[in-house]
């Protein structure tokens, strides 16, 4: 993926945390309507240094699209279970954000034609 960008707070990025980052936010692209021209920020880190359970890792995305930004922000006691948990939310705020445009153009639509049926 081309278009992300990643910052580690508070321990290493391995190849295996980037590249399960990656296939998440891929999995995103299809419901963006052109993936093309989005970017991924994420942030991925400990809570503090000194805790040693509960919720410890966080992540953080900002995805920025020609139409609307989205995020979101998990705690979890893993560092993949943030990531997961992050995947559903921001699949989840996209979905809400375009199935409100796509009743907004419903709407819009449906005026039209009543202003148009008014007016024979």
């Amino acid at each position: 993926m081309k278009n992300l960008s990643i910052f580690c707070k508070d321990f290493e990025l391995t190849d295996a945390i980037k590249t399960y980052l990656a296939d998440k936010m891929m999995s995103l692209e299809k419901y963006l309507t052109n993936p093309d021209e989005v970017t991924f920020n994420a942030r991925l880190g400990k809570v503090s240094n000194h805790h040693n359970h509960g919720k410890i890792f966080y992540a953080e995305v900002s995805i920025h699209t020609p139409e609307k930004n989205f995020g979101a922000r998990e705690e979890a006691e893993e560092l993949y279970e943030a990531i997961d948990v992050l995947k559903d939310e921001l699949a989840r705020e996209i979905t809400h954000y375009k199935s409100k445009s796509r009743d907004l153009d419903r709407k819009e639509a449906q005026k039209f034609k009543e202003d148009i049926r008014t007016t024979e």
